[in-house]
């Protein structure tokens, strides 16, 4: 569909120059429905898809001519070097209202995050370099090693394919509860959209430190788990991240093969749309990370508390005797 050709950091763009109409993800189902609910009018389901396909064409005519003159002016996008990869989160305001403290505190997730990922990687807390800046919606732009953009990726993409798994058990909740049910059927759900983001922060804390052999994987693995934990809640709530690589035309190294793999990963992932009533972390946890939660489920109960300032951290799984 039209609007799975464009990168999230695109569909905003289009957004903010008035073009989403022509790119929307849903515009196949807009023109079938129009075609069925005028099956004795075809000249009016003709009109519709006339009307989108010519409004589209003036609209990408008048991008076309704007792109060229911003290339005549020296405005062009950046580009990676064969061999390197960069990664971009895409900051939704909504997310910190429009508040400079708390898009400050984004910043230092962010930053805070790839720290120890790297750390659980190379051994060595690395500071993300800053790439690029962008307003609108707030871009960040980040150059770091190839080892930890790969891992994000692979995290993320591994919580995106959970989050089908998760959507189709919310509607399922949403049909049952509209027509009256409630109680222990209900909380079966929820409870297994529980389970299966657990699993997947498990699987993701597991996948970075398989190859960690210094003294701090207890205490990475706790950080780690919460960032992917913190992570998944914002993605939840509109934050998108977009990952770029260049493998080089030669060779076959396993930084090749890792380039590779980010940019096959980059290919397939798809954001989910922001439900109205996101679940995963509450609004203290997004802006201030502080998660202090129960989780429950058939396998385990989870207990993870950090304190304010950061110096204690604490986590036991328990296995459930259910």
């Amino acid at each position: 569909m039209l609007g799975e050709l464009l990168t999230p950091s695109q569909r905003e763009t289009v957004g903010a120059l008035g073009g989403a109409e022509f790119f929307d993800p849903d515009i196949a189902d807009k023109v079938k429905s129009t075609v069925q609910k005028n099956a004795m009018t075809p000249s009016v389901a003709q009109g519709f898809v006339e009307t989108l396909a010519t409004g589209r064409e003036k609209y990408l005519s008048t991008v076309r001519n704007a792109r060229k003159s911003l290339e005549q002016l020296g405005i062009t996008a950046s580009t990676l070097q064969p061999g390197a990869a960069d990664l971009a989160f895409l900051i939704p305001r909504t997310i910190f209202d429009n508040e400079l403290a708390p898009f400050a505190k984004e910043l230092t997730f962010i930053s805070r995050l790839l720290q120890d990922f790297s750390e659980a990687l190379t051994g060595k807390a690395e500071q993300a370099q800053l790439e690029q800046l962008s307003s609108s919606t707030p871009t960040i732009a980040l150059l770091a090693s190839v080892p930890v953009i790969g891992a994000i990726a692979f995290v993320v993409n591994k919580f995106l394919e959970a989050w089908e798994k998760i959507e189709k058990i919310r509607k399922i909740r949403a049909e049952i509860t509209e027509i009256g049910m409630k109680g222990a059927a209900v909380n079966e759900l929820t409870e297994q959209i529980t389970t299966t983001v657990d699993e997947v922060v498990e699987e993701a804390t597991e996948y970075v430190l398989v190859k960690y052999e210094g003294s701090r994987r207890n205490e990475l693995a706790n950080a780690i788990r919460q960032d992917t934990r913190r992570l998944f809640g914002q993605i939840e709530r509109g934050l998108t991240i977009e990952f770029r690589a260049e493998p080089p035309k030669t060779g076959d190294t396993q930084e090749q093969k890792g380039l590779k793999d980010i940019s096959d990963l980059a290919r397939v992932m798809q954001f989910p749309q922001v439900p109205q009533e996101p679940m995963l972390l509450t609004n203290g946890e997004v802006i201030d990370g502080e998660i202090q939660a129960v989780k429950q489920s058939k396998k385990t109960t989870t207990k993870t508390t950090t304190s304010k300032k950061g110096a204690q951290k604490e986590s036991e799984v328990v296995e459930s005797k259910q």
